[in-house]
């Protein structure tokens, strides 16, 4: 789609923006100081009213809304007036896979609506009609939605929390990801330093458990990718957490081993011992040439080998990730690797849709796959995860997303990752251990929430650990 710009005249007290440009982002338009289409935003007679002209050519289209009316409510409105104006413009409305719902976390709003008393069997027709969105996916965010209300009930404040430990290390940068990670220390020293702050974090927070008698249902251990210390120091960060935070509610223990290339035997034994229960093997294609590619130091075998030796273990859910669109990858490509994935009969399944992110080898550059394509493989992989008994369960979107698709997880009843739920719907509290790490504590609306926000830079936590215990603290009180 070829860029085109306009010019935005907000005649409002309030800010408009991002909606508008958002929804104008579906035409190919950019808002710019100079353009070929000038927006202008009034408010008359209880309505939004955008008026666009381009050239000789005007368009005039109006939405009711108060302006006393919540935040969202207003965005809404303003959405749909956008799009109602340059689809007058253009002559018809682009594909928008998810209506005018372009935030991270979907499922939050259909959670509120429920909580607001929506009907279940009301919600996908009211999702289409307020939003826009098409019937399949209002009838997916119902359908997960739904099942993570009976996976997971509604906390109260502080029951059912999980808690994150974040190893900000990669053996490799992947060209996709803006993770804040680093290449892993060589040396074990500086490694198990690392390993010593959060066993002072892991500490702290377990005096923060203590107060307010929180049950915790969930753990994982992510990143970066935890398995890029070495064998050694590894399995003392596994000592360490299993010394500390071995509760008895504990119903899940995950560990993302997602890098088959610093995958080991004496990992997946450290992680049998401290009792993991769920782990991550991520090949992400099942194509060589990809991997190179993407600077991936793996190969295809490599992670059959590290999936095989995991399905020999006491480990009994498995996930596996693959993303669809990644540089150089055709639709019969990406269309065999989700077959791949699928043969294996893992678990989970989780299947990405490749974005472009600020601060990666590939921000900037074409997208190779069409959106329509991409859709298509979606829904072959939602196919390929029915047949093999696994349902939709968690979702989350992100932007500058390859077709503005979804990433979906998929699960056999029963082996739902609790801490996904907990992560991405904020309904329960979540504790961040380590560099990078996100605590949150949902207000008793169900819907906000307080956040904290651990320093991405190693050096930064360590001279900073004493303030951040407080604000943490603090985040609970």
């Amino acid at each position: 789609m070829t860029e085109k710009f306009f010019v935005l005249h907000n005649e409002l007290d309030i800010e408009v923006t991002r909606p508008v440009c958002d929804m104008a982002a579906f035409f190919g338009y950019i808002m710019a100081v100079e353009g070929t289409a000038s927006l202008s935003v009034s408010y008359a007679e209880g309505c939004f009213v955008l008026e666009l002209a381009v050239g000789e050519r005007s368009f005039t289209a109006s939405q009711a809304c108060s302006l006393d009316a919540a935040g969202g409510e207003i965005t809404r409105c303003l959405k749909l007036a956008t799009v109602d104006v340059f689809s007058q413009m253009a002559g018809e409305r682009p594909a928008m896979p998810w209506g005018v719902l372009t935030g991270v976390r979907p499922g939050k709003l259909a959670h509120k609506l429920l909580d607001g008393g929506v009907a279940p069997q009301e919600l996908p027709a009211y999702l289409k009609q307020r939003y826009l969105l098409p019937e399949a996916q209002a009838k997916l965010l119902t359908e997960i939605t739904l099942r993570q209300k009976a996976l997971l009930p509604d906390a109260t404040r502080f029951t059912d929390a999980g808690i994150y430990i974040g190893v900000p290390f990669c053996p490799s940068r992947c060209s996709y990801c803006s993770f804040p990670a680093g290449i892993v220390p060589a040396d074990e020293e500086s490694q198990q330093n690392f390993v010593n702050l959060i066993e002072l974090d892991i500490l702290n927070v377990v005096k923060l458990l203590s107060m307010h008698s929180l049950c915790i249902r969930s753990l994982y251990i992510g990143g970066g990718t935890p398995t890029s210390l070495s064998d050694k120091v590894f399995a003392n960060l596994l000592k360490v957490v299993d010394k500390h935070l071995h509760f008895d509610t504990l119903q899940e223990f995950t560990v993302e081993a997602g890098r088959p290339d610093c995958f080991s035997t004496a990992k997946l034994a450290a992680m049998e011992a401290a009792g993991v229960n769920r782990i991550s093997v991520n090949p992400q294609t099942f194509h060589d040439k990809t991997l190179a590619l993407i600077g991936r130091k793996h190969t295809v075998a490599d992670f059959y080998r590290a999936y095989e030796e995991v399905r020999k273990s006491t480990i009994p859910n498995v996930n596996v990730d693959l993303i669809i669109g990644l540089p150089g990858e055709t639709a019969a490509d990406i269309a065999y690797s989700l077959e791949a994935a699928a043969a294996l009969e893992p678990e989970n399944l989780t299947i990405h849709t490749l974005t472009w992110k600020k601060g990666t080898a590939l921000f900037g550059e074409a997208m190779n796959l069409p959106a329509a394509e991409a859709a298509a493989l979606v829904e072959q992989g939602r196919c390929l995860a029915a047949d093999k008994g696994l349902a939709p369960y968690y979702m989350y979107r992100q932007h500058y997303m390859l077709g503005h698709l979804a990433n979906i997880g998929y699960a056999k009843p029963g082996t739902e990752s609790i801490y996904n739920i907990q992560m991405m719907e904020e309904r329960h509290p979540v504790i961040g251990i380590g560099p990078s790490s996100a605590s949150k504590v949902p207000l008793a609306d169900g819907h906000h929430l307080l956040r904290l926000n651990m320093p991405k830079n190693v050096a930064v936590y360590q001279q900073n650990l004493a303030s951040y215990f407080a604000k943490r603290q603090e985040l609970f009180d």
